[in-house]
């Protein structure tokens, strides 16, 4: 992905629309992108009305951004190559992460750190912080993922976790390995697999939720510093958005 004309840009969030467009959010420049995956170029871009950090697909040729400040999720017609501002659903907190699975939304908020269930309307019909937990799970919870067998993940870049949830946000497991330091971007690719970009350790793992094990993929000797995650199963290709010094987007075939 290029920047044109502009003083940088920032991809915080990636969500896979096909094998040839992704949908980024460009915290830099306030907009949400549609990309095409095989040169990098802006197809079309739509500018939303504040910060945008989350991105992902709802259904019905929709997707939801969320802006973290203006405490509110932001919907996004997707017609074709052409991106266009629908509705906006208000919430409770400085929403972050966001995921769509079963008519629902999950999301994770900041300051304090919490995770909601709640419907397209906006109706939270279940939470999970904290005090509720009996424990610190959510300082950081950024981002939020689920896989095809209903599981809720998220990650934690302050307690250096991913915590699964079922689909009432209750806790089934805690993962954590000395091998992954300020866990931010993670994407499920199988029911038991969830790929985790480990910011402060320079590196892609992948976390095997049988087992609890975290291997790794991509790392130093890549010199990347990932900060977000997108995976296509058609084209078995990972997308990262890279920070640090030089922020791009890489693309990464896995066999």
């Amino acid at each position: 992905m290029t920047s044109r004309g502009e003083d940088g840009y920032w991809i915080f969030d990636i969500a896979v629309v096909s094998s040839t467009r992704l949908l980024v959010t460009d915290f830099t420049n306030c907009t949400l992108r549609l990309v095409d995956s095989q040169n990098g170029g802006v197809v079309s871009q739509v500018s939303v009305p504040g910060t945008p950090y989350g991105v992902c697909l709802i259904g019905d040729g929709r997707a939801a951004v969320t802006l973290r400040m203006e405490k509110r999720i932001q919907c996004v017609r997707v017609d074709g190559d052409t991106l266009s501002l629908d509705k906006s659903i208000t919430v409770k907190g400085t929403v972050v992460g966001i995921v769509s699975s079963s008519n629902h939304l999950f999301v994770s908020y900041q300051d304090p750190g919490r995770a909601e269930k709640i419907t397209m309307e906006g109706r939270v019909t279940h939470e999970l912080n904290n005090q509720t937990a009996g424990r610190e799970l959510f300082n950081y919870p950024y981002f939020i993922t689920t896989s095809h067998d209903g599981h809720i993940y998220i990650s934690d870049q302050d307690t250096h976790t991913i915590v699964q949830l079922d689909h009432n946000l209750q806790v089934l497991q805690v993962f954590t390995s000395p091998m992954v330091k300020y866990p931010v971007g993670i994407v499920s690719v199988s029911n038991n697999q969830v790929i985790v970009a480990g910011y402060e350790s320079h590196n892609i793992l992948v976390l095997d939720t049988t087992t609890g094990t975290m291997t790794p993929l991509l790392g130093q000797a890549e010199g990347i510093q990932p900060w977000t995650v997108g995976w296509c199963p058609d084209s078995q290709k990972l997308y990262v958005g890279l920070d640090g010094e030089k922020r791009s987007l890489n693309v990464y075939r896995l066999m």
